[in-house]
């Protein structure tokens, strides 16, 4: 399908200096078994297409979900017409724009793929896992999770570079909530807020449905705790709580379109600037932070960016710089 609208584009293609296509194909399904009931079983496919245009100075996009030949001719044009205001106001010349060199292809590596399960059966395990959170009358909401996510990417450009991809994630969880008194508390586990990419196989490497009985004594078990102290300690951050520290700590803040000012909307810009690389102190001379989507069954892996730039590992932070 793919394939078939990369040959009507080309019917379209703009004149300019460079273009790009990438086209998106998505399916998903999320089953919840939510007290014992199985929650409606949800599906949902989409497919459009983002077009890139840098003609002179400026860049334009323009994104469709009509991929007929007269919807991708009405994004070209809305592309171009970007592009040319934003010739006549820019801050980075798109001339410099850094373009993908390279074509190819990547695929997530799959041992048990989603369809191998029956949904009957993927019903049976998350009933299962669901009745293993009831453990106690205090447990008052508890419920089982399964997702996935295929998709599928191709991108090409006016410069003959052609790359496909091919995404498979899964995207389990388990909670229990508890309830004493005027106390609730929350506990959720086997990959709850989390994804990895890969098959079937994943479920086991995420304690899916294992964790169950364990999430639902913890969460009978903070009904107990203490609160947390006031006091200068040294603390030991879980992976989960680290994972979310980092992201909000050092992720967004060195997020260079934010850096720039380009991402303003919700949480705003960074307190950091383009001076500060290479000199500030980011924490102690202990801190190492790397950026690798080379890695397999990562979230964020992959062999080519959304703009056809080749994966590679980088460094983030050096010793606290």
């Amino acid at each position: 399908m793919l394939d078939s609208i990369a040959t009507r584009f080309a019917q379209v293609s703009p004149a300019v200096d460079f273009w790009s296509l990438r086209l998106v194909k998505e399916e998903s399904e999320n089953i919840c078994v939510r007290q014992g009931i199985l929650q409606p079983v949800h599906n949902a496919a989409s497919i459009g297409g983002l077009i890139t245009v840098v003609d002179g100075n400026g860049s334009g996009y323009a994104a469709t979900s009509d991929l007929s030949i007269s919807g991708l001719k009405s994004a070209v044009e809305h592309a171009q017409r970007l592009a040319q205001a934003a010739a006549k106001n820019c801050v980075f010349s798109a001339s410099k724009l850094v373009k993908p060199m390279q074509s190819g292809c990547y695929t997530t590596p799959v041992e048990s793929a989603w369809e191998t399960l029956p949904l009957v059966e993927k019903i049976n395990l998350l009933q299962e896992a669901c009745s293993a959170l009831k453990i106690d009358e205090r447990i008052v909401d508890w419920q089982s999770y399964l997702g996935y996510q295929k998709s599928e990417v191709l991108f090409i450009t006016s410069d003959g570079i052609r790359i496909e991809q091919s995404f498979h994630t899964i995207a389990p969880g388990l909670e229990a909530v508890a309830n004493e008194g005027a106390k609730t508390q929350i506990r959720t586990g086997g990959g709850w807020g989390t994804a990895r990419q890969g098959g079937l196989e994943q479920l086991s490497k995420l304690n899916f449905p294992h964790d169950a009985q364990r999430i639902a004594q913890q969460a009978l078990a903070l009904l107990q705790a203490p609160s947390c102290p006031t006091d200068k300690m040294d603390v030991l951050l879980m992976p989960s709580q680290m994972m979310l520290q980092i992201h909000e700590s050092i992720g967004h803040p060195l997020e260079l379109d934010r850096i720039l000012g380009d991402e303003r909307n919700y949480a705003g810009t960074s307190f950091v600037t383009m001076d500060m690389f290479g000199s500030y102190q980011y924490g102690s001379d202990l801190l190492n932070i790397s950026f690798d989507p080379s890695l397999n069954e990562e979230l964020a892996s992959y062999a080519f960016d959304d703009d056809g730039s080749k994966a590679e590992k980088v460094p983030v932070i050096q010793n606290g710089i």
